[in-house]
């Protein structure tokens, strides 16, 4: 006679304390054969044997205590994962085992997923949208399915969201009847039903609509019921549904996420809802997409633009949802993430997929930037227009930093930017660079003081890195090759030290120091110089005079940025020229200058 206690879904029994089978139900049986094993030893591998006694030790020495092992079980020649879950019986003398497979688990989720997947696709076909009446909560969820994404319509108490239509006159006076029997029936959550009235609930809050509401009650075995109904927009003439009016209203036609308007709306929704200390908002940017549109047409572009937005939503999956809100920029509103690793895998995933599409027809690789603020990080980030500016500087960080890269944005790390000032948003360049990364860099140029000149390169590449510049170079002399650099590809020019020699130039220096932002402003002042530093393809740059004993102007160090034009925040010209004073000092005590 089984034990009721193992009149169970999975295989279950007791053993003695040697392992060999007392009693079990007969999923246990079948698994272990009667005729092959006795002992439950016998089905394991050597080594998943020792963990399993090891197990029953602990179970032993400590009796309330459960052991949980994963180990692998042939059956119908197959290896199999099982979970097995050991507790020493009451009496002490026995073990009470359960043995889980795994393997067939993981098939009956993937067998679900493949039906939620099916049953998304073919609910986004009709056109129609979906929603849930929960009677014991009254909860109303009305949503569309967009790239197998449930979009929120709306998500309240049932009787709120009756006060709320009826408050802001989205049923005419005409409909007013169907709409409240709609409403009664739908209370009583117990019989099934179709309504016809006019309204402006699904696609705009100013768009009179015809909808067909049908729904069914359902009572599950554990008690709980729910009426689960389709909304439908259906034409006034024919009385079809139309399929169409829902995408056009919510999705954006050329990537099939959601239009701005529409994710605009549902971050805003999202921030004031239950679970918004989970929201996040991301911002993405493909680097340098006008060269694309320019290079192979805006077909082609086009078909980038998809292809990203095919990237941003395997990535997500069911943990957000995304939408485009300009040319080549997409939005992404997180909200069930509340680990920061958690959105960096995410972030990568989409960083490493766009590298690789279209990567044979294109001669550079594609690259996007992103920045992400979290609900209540930093000050001002509970609302959207907060949360949203600082996503976008963050965003805005990451492109001045290099590109191909993302910003999660920290206050400890990143400085405050002041998300309340309206001001351009250059004025978060002062927050640009870390206060370790700063330190990094004092060490660096400690040890440069203490062993010598040997460590330059080393500081030389960390100081581009940090500050994202292209070139930077060491002359010792106003002529001839640099005697040091930062690590440079093989096609970047080396720079020129001759601008020492044009005396009018160097009046342009304060304290040895001089910072350009833009080149063309010397096209002018200083065309010689202007004209030489263009030819190295130089966008804007910081120089440093380096002088000897006598106070002579006797070598040059340049900083070169040959990407963009931009001022540099006085952060940079700090660290520029604290690092130029060390090297100079340096450099005449070990009388190379």
């Amino acid at each position: 006679m089984i034990d009721t206690k193992f009149d169970i879904a999975y295989a279950a029994g007791r053993f003695d304390l040697s392992l060999n089978i007392l009693d079990g139900n007969p999923h246990l049986f079948n698994l272990m054969g009667m005729d092959s094993y006795y002992s439950l030893y016998k089905m394991l591998s050597d080594d998943e044997q020792k963990k399993v006694a090891a197990a029953a030790a602990k179970c032993l020495e400590t009796p309330e205590l459960q052991c949980d092992e994963c180990v692998h079980i042939t059956v119908n020649d197959k290896l199999c994962c099982y979970i097995l879950t050991m507790t020493l019986s009451h009496e002490g003398d026995a073990y009470d085992i359960q043995l889980v497979n795994m393997t067939n688990t993981e098939n009956r989720v993937n067998e679900l997923n493949r039906r939620i997947i099916t049953a998304r696709e073919y609910i986004a076909m009709t056109g129609a949208a979906v929603f849930a009446y929960y009677p014991d909560t009254q909860r109303f969820y009305l949503y569309y399915v967009n790239q197998q994404q449930n979009i929120t319509i709306f998500d309240q108490n049932f009787e709120e969201w009756i006060t709320q239509m009826l408050g802001e006159n989205r049923i005419p006076e005409e409909d007013m009847e169907a709409f409240h029997a709609f409403c009664s029936t739908l209370r009583s959550g117990k019989s099934s039903q179709d309504y016809t009235f006019h309204g402006c609930i699904i696609s705009d809050a100013n768009m009179l609509e015809r909808y067909r509401v049908s729904f069914k009650p359902k009572t599950y075995e554990n008690g709980d019921s729910v009426v689960i109904g389709t909304w439908s927009i259906i034409h006034e003439s024919t009385g079809d549904i139309n399929t169409a009016i829902l995408e056009e209203s919510y999705v954006d036609s050329l990537t099939g996420l959601l239009n701005k308007k529409s994710i605009i709306k549902y971050a805003e929704e999202a921030l004031q809802g239950k679970n918004r200390e989970h929201v996040a908002l991301a911002i993405i940017d493909i680097d340098d997409f006008k060269s694309v549109n320019d290079n192979f047409g805006h077909m082609f572009g086009d078909k980038v633009i998809k292809a990203v937005a095919g990237v941003i939503k395997n990535a997500i999956g069911t943990n957000g949802v995304a939408g485009r809100i300009g040319g080549d920029e997409f939005f992404i509103v997180f909200e069930k993430f509340s680990d920061e690793l958690e959105f960096r895998n995410v972030l990568r995933c989409i960083k490493t997929n766009v590298a690789i599409q279209y990567q044979d027809q294109m001669e550079r690789k594609l690259s996007c930037s992103i920045g992400l603020a979290r609900y209540g990080i930093g000050p001002f980030s509970t609302t959207y227009h907060d949360l949203f500016k600082i996503a976008d500087r963050s965003l805005y960080l990451a492109k001045v930093k290099g590109k191909n890269r993302y910003i999660i944005y920290k206050p400890e790390l990143h400085g405050d930017f002041n998300v309340q000032n309206d001001e351009d948003i250059i004025n978060v360049s002062n927050t640009f660079y870390s206060e370790t990364d700063i330190n990094a860099l004092h060490n660096m140029l400690t040890d440069l003081i203490v062993y010598g000149v040997d460590s330059i390169p080393e500081i030389l590449d960390f100081f581009a890195h940090v500050l994202t510049i292209n070139r930077v170079s060491v002359f010792l002399s106003d002529s001839g090759a640099p005697a040091y650099t930062n690590t440079l590809p093989a096609d970047v020019p080396m720079a020129d030290p001759s601008v020492l020699k044009n005396i009018k130039y160097l009046y342009l220096f304060t304290n040895n120091l001089l910072a350009v932002s833009n080149l063309q402003s010397l096209e002018f002042s200083s065309p010689e110089v202007h004209k030489l530093l263009s030819e190295t393809g130089v966008a804007c740059y910081m120089q440093y005079i380096l002088r000897d004993r006598e106070g002579e102007a006797v070598g040059l160090i340049s900083a070169d940025v040959f990407d963009r034009s931009s001022a540099f925040p006085k952060i940079a010209l700090t660290l520029f020229d604290d690092m130029c004073r060390v090297m100079n000092g340096v450099f005449l005590r070990d009388n190379l200058i």
